[in-house]
Order: structure tokens, then sequence, then C-alpha cells
């Protein structure tokens, strides 16, 4: 009898037999269909490509104002481009497919990729989050609990996205033992751990402070709403903003009750291929939406000028007669108004104090001329 050969096209079920539940016979889930996975993440990586691109484009070219908020947008867009093409390659290589079912070259394949998709997707994650805390910081005074919170917010999270990334870019001691199914000895831990407990706790972890960041984010500016003042059109506009935001939380959370449940593709059997897309999913499509969110508040006055900011307060009801009263002023005109700047200027206090001081000069001489006005129109 010759020995058994082991090669790039060897089947997983010949290596390591059938599991001790068969689940073989499921029905392929909507989200296992490449149809689904391909559809989802194209059309909401377009979508976040075209918000932040209107939103770099105001930065940029509009108030010629970039800030760290920004820098943290382009980095997360890159890496989640990154990360939702090695999602879509995964396709090709067993995602959605059972794991034993898969060949060793196609496992191999499939466990680089995820390499790549994992260390992206916590790279995309952080930075989203840190993009929207330091747009928080444009927004919030000094001093006042909300800008508070957002620093400690940006502390926390950098923290927990430099440990969860530096577990996800060296899970091993040598990093090729990742997707090395075969090693033998391997001294691997987090999200290349053989231990099931320890894979899912890494998994689990990340995902349940995920969402607890992402509530903690909503949770900032939801007291704009409630803020007396605030125009209808104004309210209803920050109230978009939180559904969106909501939004992000459900996704979150779904993602965790799936990670619980299917305990990180280890559960009824291991078959990390056919139950981990879902997840992979909601995390992609979760980031793409807050990529969203923080992006309609910059470009939103462009393209709506007389709806003001999304996340203008009350100052926007209170002087939006004096802004409107000047009729052929363009859109470059428009973001030098000091609302406005207290939104996009990533510069602090002092640009914003020469701002407003060339605006208070002009609107002292406007009210002067309508003062005159209508004292002629008493006359």
């Amino acid at each position: 009898m010759e020995p058994f050969s082991i090669n790039d096209n060897t089947q997983l079920l010949s290596v390591f037999g059938f599991p001790e539940y068969n689940n073989f016979l499921e029905e392929v889930p909507f989200t296992n269909k490449p149809a689904t996975l391909i559809g989802f993440t194209v059309s909401f990586l377009a979508l976040s490509w075209i918000f932040v691109l209107l939103r770099l484009y105001v930065r940029f070219k509009v108030v010629r104002m970039p800030g760290w908020d920004d820098l943290f947008v382009m980095l997360y867009l890159l890496f989640t481009s990154v990360s939702s093409i090695a999602f879509l390659l995964a396709i090709k290589y067993g995602s959605g497919r059972h794991f034993l079912l898969l060949t060793l070259g196609e496992v191999r394949n499939y466990l680089v990729l995820f390499y790549v998709l994992n260390f992206s997707l916590n790279f995309a994650a952080t930075f989203i989050k840190l993009s929207q805390l330091f747009q928080f910081l444009r927004l919030f005074d000094k001093g006042s609990w909300a800008y508070r919170a957002s620093v400690i917010g940006i502390v926390v999270i950098s923290a927990w996205g430099i440990a969860y990334t530096l577990l996800s870019l060296f899970p091993c001691a040598s990093i090729p033992d990742a997707w090395n199914v075969l090693a033998r000895d391997a001294k691997c831990w987090a999200y290349a751990s053989q231990n099931p407990d320890e894979f899912v706790a890494t998994i689990v972890s990340h995902n349940i402070l995920n969402t607890i960041f992402d509530i903690y984010i909503i949770a900032i500016p939801f007291q704009l709403y409630s803020k007396s003042g605030l125009s209808l059109k104004t309210r209803l506009g920050l109230l978009v903003l939180l559904l969106m935001g909501a939004t992000v939380v459900t996704l979150s959370g779904w993602r965790v009750y799936e990670t619980i449940y299917f305990k990180a593709g280890w559960y009824p059997t291991r078959d990390p291929t056919w139950y981990g897309p879902k997840s992979i999913l909601l995390i992609v499509l979760e980031i793409n939406v807050a990529s969203i969110c923080v992006s309609v508040p910059i470009f939103w006055p462009v393209i709506s000028p007389y709806l003001g900011a999304i996340f203008v307060t009350h100052e926007f009801s209170v002087n939006y007669e004096e802004h409107s009263s000047s009729r052929d002023r363009g859109v470059n005109d428009h973001y030098k108004d000091s609302f406005i700047m207290d939104l996009v200027d990533p510069l602090g206090s002092s640009t914003n104090r020469y701002i407003r001081s060339r605006e208070k000069e002009k609107w002292e001489k406007s009210l002067r001329d309508l003062k005159d006005m209508k004292d002629e129109t008493a006359v």
C-alpha cells in the first residue's frame, strides 16, 4: 500500500476526517452566497468612497483646511478598501463553503487573505472612530464635558486599536504559521490560536468593545438634539444623523450576537469559512456606514446650503436670518461663516478668531445698512 501523499490539491476532509457534527447538508445561508457577499461589499464600499471623497473635496478645495479627522478618514478609506478586496478574493478560496471540503492550497490562500483582512479591518475600525472623535473636537468647546469625553475616547480607542491590531499583525511567533494548518508545535495566540476558547475570546472581546465604543461615540453628540433654540430643519438633520449612528450600533450588536452564537466559527463544529462570512460582512458594512456618518456633516452645506450643516448648534437658528440676508453669496463665502468654521476648522481658535473678526466687521456693516434701510422706509 502506497503512503498517503499530501499536496495542495489534498482535501482537508481526507486529512482530518469527518467532524463529530456533520453540517454538510445544511442549507446555504443567504450571506454565504457569492452574489450576496459581492453585491453588499462592492455597493457599500462604493458608497463609502463617494461620501468620503465629497467630504475631502470640501475640506481640501472649498475651505482649504484639512485636519486630523481628514487624515484618519483617508487612512480608513485605504484600509477598508484593502479589507474589502481581501474579503472578495477570499470567496474564490473558500469563503462561504465548508472548511473541510477545501483543499490545502485553498485553505492556505484563504488564511493569508484572512490575515490581511483581519489587520486591515482592525486598522479601519480604529481610524473611522478616531476620525469621528477628532471631528467632535472642532464641534464642542474646550472644557465642555463633550470635548473631554472626546479626548478620553481618543485615548482609549487608540489603545484598543493598537492592542488588537498588533495581535492581528503578529498572531504567531513565526507569522507564516498562521496560514499553515498542518504546522506542528506552532506558537500562535489570539487570532491564530488553535485553542478554541482563546480564539473565541479574542474575537468576542474585540467585537463587544467595538460595540461599546460605537455607543459611546453616538452618545456624545446626542446632547445637541435636546438643546433649546434649534430650528426644525437642524433638529431633523441631527435626528437623521443619529439614526444613521444607530444603524452602525445595530450592525455592531448583530455581529456580536453572531460571533457569540457560532463561537467565531467553532460551533456547532469548527467551520470558519461556513459560519464566518456573515460576521465579516457585518463589520464591513458597519465601518462603511460609519464613514458615511462622519462625512455627511462636512459636505452637506455644499449640496444643501439652505438647510445648513447637520452638526450645527443653536447658533444656526439664531443667525439664520442674518446669513440669509445676502442673496448674492457664493458657496465659498458660505464656508467663511464663523458657524461653518466651527465645524470644519482643524486649526483651532487662532483661525476662528481671525475669521470671526473679519465676519464681525462685515456683519456689523450689514446690520448698519439694514438699520439705515429701515429708517429710510420709516420716513
